[in-house]
Order: C-alpha cells, then structure tokens, then sequence
C-alpha cells in the first residue's frame, strides 16, 4: 500500500528521517506504539503511485525523488511524477475537481427543479416493507405492486425521464443514478458538491502531521494512542474521502508531502 507522509517544511534537509520517525507508531513486530501493526518494511517511492508534479515544476530541486529498490536499483523516473515535495508543487487537479463539481451542482439543481414540481416523494424503504408486510420477499420486491407504486411517485418518474441525460458513470459511479433520487437533496448543494468534487482524483492513504493514520474503511489510527478506544485526541481529517482531499488542500504550501510504499 502506499501512504502520503505530511511533514513540517523544515524537514526539507532530513526528510528520511523525519519518515521514518512518522512511521514508527504503526510498525510491526512490537516495536510501534499502536496496536494494529501497519507495516513491516517501507520506502519513499515515486513511479505510478507517487505524486503529480505541478505543471512548470518538474525541475524544481525542492522535489523529493524515489529511493533505490530494495536490491540497490534506481526506481525509474516517470515523466510528472515525483516522490513528494512542498505541498505548493504537488497538482491537486483543479480542473478534475471543477468538473466533478460542475456536474454535482447541476445534478442537484436538477433534482431540487423536480422536486420542486410534485408531491414530496416517498423513500423506496417505505413500498419495501410494505411488501414484505403482505408476505413479499426481497426476492419478488423488484417485480411487484409495491415497486411499481415506488416508481409511479411523480417526482420519482419525472426523474427517470430526465437522469439519462445527467448520466456520467466516467465520474463517478454515483452519477449512474442507481440509487434513489431522493437521496440527493438530503444533503444541501454545498454539501453535495463537496462529496463529489474529488470523485475523479485517485483515492489516497494519509499519515497527517498530526500523527494520525487514515485509510478508506479502517479506524483512523493515532500515533500516540495504543487503541482507538484509548484515545481522546480529536482527528485532524473530517471522515471519508473528502476529508483527505480537503485536509490536504489546507496545508500551507511548504508542507511536505511524501509518498510511501509499505509492505504491509
């Protein structure tokens, strides 16, 4: 797995080992604080999973390069890629993230508009249990009177009339529009947007600057805390996907951001 290492920019001149001081809550083999042992070896890396250089900027020699493999070899150097660097020199994609953006503000706009038009719309949970209520399966729910009645709402099918237009799966997944419409105006459209701006940027581990582990799924991890439930430090990213991106996004420019390949 590969994490993004956040350092003060005045590990510039010591960057090795500033990482390896980062890291070492989460090892393996007793010897880190935290009890679930993350990894058991590492190196700085570049190539397909490091990071995107800011375009003008490939020669800038505050950039971090990978180090050699574990038999001694160069990793190959990938034309706009590097291994970290100040967090200034790293492309964030802003044209990525304003295209994700544009779309899920006009999806929510869109729904709001019809919405606007009909009878508030009943969640698909509600006709569910009304048919497992008359001896109905999960099974036989899709072909049903009560699915059916779910997809005659108004709302609901002057969505389905429209959504095909909106489709963008090469977005996100999301944007199929397999779920319930419903759903998107339970969040307010800057909320909304939030969550799908940065539907198009790779998904990234990160060890913060304040010591805190975060991958998608797991518990975020403290350096300085054996266990989750022993730890009453407040997490320094908000949840999910977003918060990373976000999080990132804040940091002052001569942050140092640094990718690490583990062997877990």
């Amino acid at each position: 797995m590969s994490i993004v290492v956040c350092l003060p920019g005045s590990a510039a001149g010591s960057v090795d080992e500033a990482v390896a001081e980062a890291m070492a809550p989460f090892a393996r083999d007793g010897v880190g604080a935290v009890e679930r042992e993350v990894w058991d070896s590492f190196r700085i890396s570049g190539g397909s999973a490091g990071l995107p250089v800011l375009a003008g900027h490939q020669d800038d020699p505050r950039l971090i390069m990978g180090r050699p493999w574990w038999d001694g070899t160069p990793e190959p150097v990938l034309p706009g890629m590097c291994a970290g660097g100040p967090r200034g020199l790293i492309d964030f994609s802003d044209a990525l993230r304003a295209r994700g953006a544009e779309h899920a503000g006009r999806v929510w706009d869109q729904w709001r508009e019809v919405a606007s038009r009909h009878p508030a719309a009943d969640d698909e949970s509600v006709f569910f249990h009304r048919h497992l209520a008359a001896g109905g399966t999960h099974a036989s729910y899709e072909t049903s009177q009560e699915a059916a009645a779910y997809r005659a709402q108004p709302a609901v099918r002057a969505w389905a009339e429209i959504a095909p237009a909106l489709a963008r799966p090469d977005i996100a997944a999301h944007f199929s529009f397999d779920g319930q419409a419903i759903h998107i105006g339970r969040r307010g459209r800057e909320e909304y947007v939030a969550k799908w701006e940065f539907s198009l940027l790779p998904e990234r581990n990160v060890l913060t600057a304040g010591g805190w582990w975060y991958e998608p799924g797991e518990a975020p991890l403290h350096g300085a805390c054996r266990t989750p439930a022993d730890c009453v430090h407040a997490p320094d990213v908000d949840e999910g996907r977003p918060g990373v991106q976000s999080y990132l996004l804040a940091l002052p420019a001569d942050t140092l951001l640094v990718n690490v390949r583990c062997h877990v």
